[in-house]
Order: C-alpha cells, then sequence, then structure tokens
C-alpha cells in the first residue's frame, strides 16, 4: 500500500496517483470505529490528531472535507459499511459516493529502528449511520526477505531462448533510486555468467517503472536503472560493452494490473531482451 503525502491525481490513463507518498509493504492493520452521537467528527478529528503528535508522530498531509474531495481522497469503508454505496447508486449518485465528506491525516513515528505509519480517515454523520466514523489503518514496514529472487544462467538461456525474453525480479533498487542494491549480487552474478558462457549473445536491459509518480521521472528513473545494470556488468564483470543496451519505458509495458499494490509490484522489473 502506498501512504499520501499530498493529493492525488488521475493519471491519463484513469489511474489514481499520489506523487508524494510513500510505499509501504509489511503488516498492515484496519479498524472501523463510531463515535458517540454526541461527538462531532471534527471533535474526533481532532483528538486524533493531538494523540499522534503526543505520541510523537510526524504529520504528512492532512486535509479537511471539500479538500480531501479535491486531494482524491477517500475512505476506505470495511466491506460491512460499503455494502450501502449501491443504495447511493440506485438512489441517483452514480459513483456511489457516500463517503466524500471525510477529514484526513497520515504521519509517521519510528518505533525501535523502524518506521510506523498510520492513516485516520474520519468522516461526517450520515443517513447510513448517525455518527462520526473512523477508518484507521497502521502500517508497520517489514523489510523483505531478498536475494530469493534469482534466476539461474541455464534459466535465462532458456527463457530467452523460448521467448525472447526474460523478467528479472532479483534486481533491487530503493524508491526513486537508480543505485543497484548489494542483495541484487546473485542476480547480476547468473547474468554474467550466461553472457560469459555465450560470447556473441547481445541483450538489452530494459528498466520497467509502476505507474506512481510523473511519466517523464519514471521514464528517466527506469532509464538510469537500465544504465546502472549495464554499468555493473560491464565494470565489475567485464562484460563487452558492445554486447549490451540500456533502455528505459517507464510504465508503458506492464504485466500486470497497476490499480493494486500486488500489481504495480510486478510492475517494478528490469528484462533482459535477446538482440
Amino acid at each position: 500500500m502506498r501512504v499520501p503525502a499530498g493529493p492525488g491525481r488521475y493519471a491519463p490513463e484513469g489511474a489514481l496517483v499520489f506523487d508524494k507518498s510513500t510505499p509501504v509493504e509489511g503488516r498492515i492493520s484496519s479498524y472501523f470505529y463510531l463515535a458517540p452521537k454526541d461527538r462531532s467528527a471534527l471533535e474526533v478529528f481532532r483528538n486524533y490528531r493531538t494523540a499522534l503528535s503526543q505520541a510523537g508522530f510526524t504529520m504528512l498531509y492532512s486535509c479537511e472535507m471539500a479538500t480531501c474531495d479535491q486531494a482524491l481522497i477517500r475512505e476506505p469503508f470495511p466491506a460491512e459499511v460499503a455494502r450501502p454505496r449501491k443504495w447511493a447508486q440506485n438512489r441517483g449518485d452514480p459513483s456511489g459516493s457516500i463517503d466524500r465528506d471525510v477529514r484526513f491525516i497520515s504521519a509517521k513515528a519510528t518505533r525501535s529502528g523502524a518506521d510506523v505509519y498510520v492513516m485516520a480517515f474520519v468522516a461526517e454523520p450520515n443517513s447510513i449511520w448517525q455518527a462520526p466514523a473512523t477508518v484507521l489503518i497502521v502500517a508497520e514496514p517489514a523489510a523483505m526477505e531478498t536475494g530469493k529472487v534469482t534466476i539461474g544462467a541455464d534459466q535465462l538461456q532458456k527463457g530467452l531462448a523460448a521467448e525472447g525474453r526474460i523478467v528479472l525480479y532479483g534486481i533491487y533498487f530503493d524508491t526513486g533510486r537508480a543505485e543497484i542494491k548489494p542483495e541484487s549480487k546473485a542476480q547480476l552474478d547468473e547474468m554474467a555468467r550466461l553472457l560469459t558462457n555465450d560470447r556473441v549473445l547481445k541483450v538489452a536491459v530494459v528498466g520497467h517503472t509502476d505507474t506512481q509518480g510523473a511519466p517523464d521521472t519514471n521514464q528517466a528513473l527506469s532509464q538510469r536503472r537500465a544504465e546502472a545494470v549495464v554499468a555493473t556488468l560491464t565494470t565489475n564483470y567485464k562484460i563487452d560493452a558492445a554486447r549490451l543496451k540500456a533502455r528505459g519505458v517507464a510504465s508503458f509495458a506492464p504485466v500486470a494490473t497497476n490499480r493494486t499494490e500486488a500489481g504495480r509490484a510486478k510492475n517494478r522489473r528490469v528484462e533482459l531482451v535477446e538482440q
């Protein structure tokens, strides 16, 4: 999931994008609360904001009411509350948007050396429920075990022979960066072994991103990442640079939907393409 640190926008292909946001992988907990009817949504929201501040959280982004609507911040209803959307659609609202009047805050803190993120959505009472409703999401990132998605040289050769291309998920980068992480070494070793064993093979190293961020930024990022892989193969493994091409195609060749985090994770990849 992604934690917004700024307003959202719709990309040309229709996906909702938050240019300022943090991708979080790990334990995600979601809670739904109804406040007492004699409490206002504003009071509930301010109490959450105060409590987060007192707990040492740094505020990332906050919006209220119409500002949230303009920022494309929507309340993520749990399933048992989302059902009335059909009722709203039947009453003439084609979007079923019964959740527009919200206040939102995202915040971050560090606990025992790990980042913790909190998002609170506080909705005004309406005809579906008669009290302020809150969805609270707590995201606790957990480091993914890396170095386990390595494709051996023999499998690389078979994949190229069969399809002319092969997808690699064993090359790792930090978000928005083009420096190859050390845990990528196992996959780089196998790529170098393939190219050393087959000295006439020429390949393009193609970098891919998801749709998060501006297209021009992603184009440049994917190109730099491809160039980083080529530079490592030529410098560290002495592969002839004439046998390698670096190409970045941003998010324009997805292998999965960019509407979900799981799909976006598949789209963030490096490919080898036989030339």
